[in-house]
C-alpha cells in the first residue's frame, strides 16, 4: 500500500493536485486549515518515505497559500510560528529512521558562514528580541532544508522538479489573475502597486514568475503540444507585467532573449514562433478594440516605471550602516521603523553588507558560486533553464533583494539540492570522490 502511495506522489496527477490545492486554499482564505494539513502530510512523508522528493510539491504549495498580508511581527499567525518546528521535527525523525548522512553538500560552508554572520550581527543590533531569535531560527531552517534534501533524495528528480516549478508558476499567475478580478480599479492598482497576495507583494510575486516562466518555456520546446505551453508562458508574462515590478520586468527582459533563442532553435521552433506571432496579433487586436483603456494603462505604467521609489537614498543608508559596522553589519533588523515593520535595502549585496557585514557577504558569495557551478555541471536543457531562472531572480535582486524571502530561499535551496544529487548520480566517479 505504501509503495502505491509513494508511486502516486511521484506522478504528474499528484503535482497537479498539490498545485490546485494551493490556489483553492489561497483563494478561499483557508490558510489556517490548509497549511497545518500540508504540514501534517509532509511530516507523514518524512516518516514513511526514504525519498524526500514527494514532500517538495507540498512545501512549495504551502509557501503560496498564505492569503493574509502580515503587516508587522504581531500579526504573524500562530500556525506560521509552528512551521519551522514541524518541518524540523519531521526531518529529524526521517534522518534518524533512515540513517541519512546529513553534512554533505557544497552549500554547507557558505550557509554556515552566513549563519555565523547572523549570530555575530546581534552584537551590533540595537535590540535583540524574540523576533530576532525567530528570524535566526528561520535561517537555521534554511540550512537544515538544504542539508536534508541534499542527502535525502533518492534518484534523479530534475524532471520532477521542472514539472513542479512549471505548475507553481501557474499557481502564482492564477493568484495574480484572481486578485485583479476582485479589485475594483485595475488601473489604480497597477499605478500604485497595491497588489498583495498575502505571501508577497508585487516585487516578490514578480521574482517567482521570473523563476517559473523559464520552466514553462522548457516544456514548450520539449513536448509535442508545446504551443499550449507557449500560450501559458504568455499568460504568465502578462501577469508579470500586471505586478508593475520594475526589477522583475527588467530581469525578465534580460533573460527573455536566451529563452526565445532556446524556444525557436528546435524542431518545433516554427510552431513556437507561429504561436508567439498569433498571440502577439491577438494582443494587438485586443489593444486596438480597447485603445483608450490600453493607452491609459500604458500612461500609468510609465509613471510607475520612471519613479525610483527612493532607491538611491536607501542604498546610501545601507552603505552608511556597513561603514559603521563593516565586519558584522548592523544586525538583521538594521532597517526597521517605529511600528516594528521590517524593511530591506532593495539590493541583495547591499542588504547583506549592511545587516551581516563582510562575514555575511563572504557566505553569500560562496553560496552564489556554488549555485551556478552546480547548475553548470551538466549543461543539458533542464539545468541550463534552471540556471537562467536563478540568474533572472538574482538580477531582480539588484533592485529588490529577494534573497532572504522564504519562498525564494526554499526554492533556490531545493533546486541546488536536486541538481547536486543528479550530478552525483550521473557522475559515479564524482560520487566516489566525495
Amino acid at each position: 500500500m505504501l509503495k502505491k502511495i509513494e508511486r502516486f506522489t511521484l506522478s504528474t496527477p499528484y503535482l497537479i493536485l498539490a498545485s490546485a490545492l494551493a490556489v483553492v486554499v489561497w483563494a478561499m482564505d483557508w490558510g489556517d486549515v490548509g497549511i497545518p494539513v500540508i504540514l501534517a502530510l509532509m511530516f507523514l512523508q518524512f516518516v514513511l518515505f526514504q525519498d524526500a522528493m514527494p514532500s517538495v510539491p507540498l512545501l512549495m504549495s504551502a509557501l503560496f497559500m498564505v492569503s493574509q498580508t502580515i503587516e508587522d511581527f504581531n500579526g504573524i499567525p500562530f500556525y506560521l510560528y509552528m512551521v519551522p518546528f514541524a518541518i524540523l521535527l519531521g526531518m529529524i525523525v526521517h534522518v534518524i529512521r533512515f540513517k541519512t548522512p546529513f553534512w554533505k553538500g557544497k552549500m554547507t560552508i557558505g550557509i554556515l558562514i552566513m549563519f555565523a554572520g547572523m549570530i555575530l550581527s546581534s552584537f551590533n543590533a540595537e535590540e535583540v528580541t524574540i523576533y530576532y531569535l525567530f528570524y535566526a531560527l528561520i535561517g537555521l531552517l534554511y540550512a537544515g532544508l538544504y542539508l536534508f534534501y541534499r542527502n535525502s533524495l533518492d534518484g534523479d528528480h530534475v524532471q520532477y522538479l521542472m514539472k513542479t516549478m512549471m505548475l507553481m508558476g501557474l499557481v502564482v499567475a492564477f493568484e495574480v489573475l484572481i486578485w485583479f478580478l476582485r479589485v475594483e480599479d485595475v488601473l489604480y492598482a497597477i499605478e500604485n502597486k497595491t497588489i498583495k497576495l498575502g505571501w508577497g507583494i508585487s516585487n516578490y510575486i514578480a521574482t517567482y514568475l521570473v523563476m517559473f516562466i523559464p520552466t514553462t518555456i522548457y516544456f514548450a520546446k520539449k513536448l509535442k503540444v508545446g504551443f499550449l505551453f507557449v500560450i501559458l508562458a504568455i499568460f504568465q508574462v502578462a501577469m508579470l507585467l500586471l505586478t508593475a515590478s520594475r526589477g522583475g520586468i527588467l530581469a525578465f527582459a534580460v533573460i527573455s532573449l536566451p529563452l526565445l533563442i532556446y524556444l525557436i532553435a528546435s524542431k518545433n521552433g516554427l510552431q513556437s514562433l507561429l504561436s508567439l506571432l498569433a498571440a502577439g496579433l491577438a494582443i494587438f487586436i485586443l489593444g486596438w478594440i480597447n485603445r483608450e483603456w490600453f493607452l491609459s494603462l500604458w500612461s500609468r505604467f510609465q509613471t510607475v516605471m520612471l519613479d525610483d521609489s527612493g532607491r538611491w537614498v536607501i542604498y546610501r543608508e545601507a552603505i552608511a550602516v556597513f561603514l559603521d559596522h563593516p565586519l558584522f553589519g548592523g544586525g538583521l533588523f538594521a532597517r526597521i521603523d517605529g511600528n516594528a515593520v521590517y524593511h530591506m535595502y532593495h539590493n541583495t549585496f547591499l542588504h547583506t553588507l549592511a545587516t551581516l557585514g563582510l562575514v555575511g557577504f563572504v557566505g553569500l558569495a560562496w553560496q552564489l558560486w556554488v549555485q551556478f557551478s552546480v547548475l553548470w555541471r551538466q549543461r543539458n536543457a533542464a539545468t541550463v533553464i534552471l540556471l537562467i531562472s536563478l540568474a533572472g531572480a538574482h538580477l531582480h535582486g539588484m533592485l529588490d533583494n529577494i534573497y532572504y524571502m522564504p519562498q525564494f530561499m526554499v526554492l533556490m535551496l531545493i533546486v541546488v539540492s536536486v541538481v547536486e544529487k543528479s550530478n552525483l548520480i550521473l557522475e559515479p566517479g564524482l560520487a566516489r570522490s566525495r
